[in-house]
């Protein structure tokens, strides 16, 4: 699948390592695990032709912001019509970035 940079996509990480190259990146100690929306942070140059992006993921744990995790209130969310996701107020965790192997984007979502 074919990102942009600013896009929100629903991502799955995996869960289970399937060998050692996957085993890289599976979610450890305090990363974020289970299917949710990510903004893709790396610029369509950089995204051009290349089986990966950098995203940041999303929390609706509002509790969780602060100076390095940017609370995004429900109205800055611009909906992709044909997605069905309800948007709610997030919060990006922006010292989770992470590099998104895009097989596993699902689909664009805003």
């Amino acid at each position: 699948m074919d990102v942009q940079h600013g896009g929100v996509y629903l991502y799955e990480p995996p869960t289970v390592p399937k060998s050692e190259e996957d085993a890289l990146f599976v979610a450890s100690g305090h990363e974020q695990l289970g299917e949710r929306p990510y903004i893709i942070m790396s610029k369509d140059k950089v995204n051009a032709g290349k089986p990966t992006a950098v995203g940041v993921p999303f929390t609706r744990q509002v509790r969780k912001a602060n100076s390095y995790r940017i609370l995004l209130p429900v109205g800055e969310f611009i909906p992709d019509g044909s997605a069905h996701y309800e948007f709610a107020n997030s919060v990006a965790l922006c010292d989770h970035v992470r590099v998104l192997d895009l097989e596993r984007v699902r689909k664009k979502i805003g």
